[in-house]
């Protein structure tokens, strides 16, 4: 089963502020964190959505066209997937660089998956390519989670707190919780 990990970084990030899939977390771009938890489960990892990423991962558009939110990154990844013979496609956020123990084998079990509170982390089968690109040729509706829903996705709970920095504040309070002294017994 060869599976492309796709993180997901396309996004205009306005909440953020900067581009924050180059944010720095402990010396590493969200990015490079993000690809890092992929690693072990995926044959290759992309960057989806930007014309450059860090340390040597191929970049792939959105399709079919930018500015489509998430599901125009899950659908070049997919066709992306599709064109170069994996199976499935594993998408991440560039900005969600830590995830519970054993997530990615709950999602990687068989069939479309996604995460409950996070959907944009998913496991998708590449026969879904064209259902993609029809449903967003077709209709405005570009929220993962109802498209997951109409073509049967399984949601797969976290199980717990998903870290995703939404704005800059947040990786600092990310840091600090890093880091902070562990409590007396």
């Amino acid at each position: 089963m060869r599976v492309l990990g796709a993180v997901l970084a396309g996004g205009r990030a306005t909440r953020f502020g900067s581009d924050k899939a180059l944010a720095l977390l402990e010396g590493r771009p969200l990015i490079a964190h993000a690809a890092n938890v992929v690693h072990a489960t995926v044959s290759k990892t992309v960057a989806c959505g930007r014309d450059v990423a860090p340390e040597g991962m191929e970049t792939i558009p959105d399709w079919p066209n930018p500015d489509l939110g998430p599901l125009g990154g899950v659908c070049g990844a997919l066709r992306h997937a599709a064109a170069h013979g994996f199976d499935a496609v594993l998408t991440i956020g560039c900005d969600t660089p830590v995830l519970p123990t054993g997530l990615l084998d709950r999602l990687t079990s068989g069939g479309a998956r996604f995460v409950r509170q996070t959907p944009i982390i998913g496991y998708w089968p590449t026969s879904l390519a064209e259902d993609l690109a029809r449903h967003l040729s077709r209709d405005g509706d570009r929220s993962v989670r109802r498209w997951a829903a109409s073509i049967g996705a399984i949601a797969v709970d976290a199980g717990e707190e998903i870290a995703n920095f939404n704005f800059a504040d947040d990786l600092d309070r990310f840091a600090r919780r890093s880091v902070s002294p562990s409590p007396r017994r």
